[in-house]
């Protein structure tokens, strides 16, 4: 793909309540900050992509947004609520609004698919067995993993896995999901497969995201195609439009270096993201 020729067709979002905000959010780990100073929003129905290369704070920030590390400096609102001092109970109840898919996948090998899958509803007495399947295999119907029900992760592919991660993050119809890289170590089918879902949950469901990635084709795939749902399949968008609801975020050295679409981030003069995406 010819980057250089993608033009952007992006139209301001409709203003409203972000389903994330970070406020001047800074965090360090017994050195250098990992991140430092750090401000942004994912909007309802947004998709936020944020690059950069290993090391520069990207899963420390989506492990902030869920609350599972808290800044040192500065406020995490999820939904509204800041939860920057919030409780494990308090936690708990905004997690479940929200689905993430983290590196590798993240299964338990001791569990089916179905109980990976569910492992959320299960937590929850009051829902019957009939109904967490029935949620289960319509979830897996959605990544195209029906058959895989009853079989352990360890009889799965990686690709399989990366799957199983993401109808587990949809189960709850989730109010957010966040991607962690999804795509990485896996061969270019099979990440083109798995970009496919990403954006079937983005333009299926509208369901805001935020994908942490260092692969600028799976980055500019998902900006410039859409999901077809008479084919199944992805499709492009006419030459020189991009999805209007689909922004980048770019770290370097733990800060936020660029914020905005596709056109500002092809043609920014900044060196830094120029080096990194040639």
């Amino acid at each position: 793909m010819n980057v250089s020729s993608i033009l952007s067709a992006s139209e301001p979002l409709t203003e409203s309540l972000p389903v994330v905000e970070l406020r001047h959010v800074s965090i360090a780990f017994d050195g250098p900050p990992v991140l430092e100073d750090i401000s942004f929003t994912v909007a309802p129905g947004e998709t936020r992509i944020l690059l950069g290369p290993a090391g520069v704070g990207k899963s420390v920030l989506l492990k902030l947004i869920i609350g599972l590390l808290r800044p040192d400096r500065g406020h995490v609102l999820l939904f509204g609520d800041d939860i920057s001092e919030f409780s494990e109970e308090e936690l708990f109840s905004l997690r479940a609004r929200s689905g993430m898919v983290f590196q590798e996948g993240a299964l338990f090998d001791s569990l089916t698919v179905r109980d990976n899958v569910a492992y959320q509803l299960i937590q929850n007495p009051a829902i019957p067995d009939e109904e967490i399947d029935r949620r289960v295999r319509e979830a897996l119907s959605f990544v195209g993993l029906e058959k895989t029900f009853s079989l352990y992760p360890a009889s799965l592919s990686g690709g399989m896995r990366r799957r199983v991660a993401i109808a587990r993050a949809l189960i709850n119809n989730p109010e957010l999901i966040l991607y962690d890289s999804p795509t990485g170590g896996l061969d270019p089918v099979t990440s083109a497969t798995i970009m496919e879902l990403v954006m079937k949950a983005r333009d299926v469901h509208r369901t805001p995201s935020l994908l942490v990635t260092h692969r600028l084709q799976d980055a500019f795939t998902l900006c410039t195609h859409r999901f077809d749902p008479a084919g199944n399949t992805m499709a492009p968008l006419p030459q020189g439009e991009t999805d209007p609801a689909t922004t980048f975020l770019m770290l370097e050295e733990g800060r936020l270096i660029f914020d905005g679409s596709l056109h500002n981030l092809l043609h920014t003069d900044y060196k830094f993201v120029r080096e990194f995406l040639e």
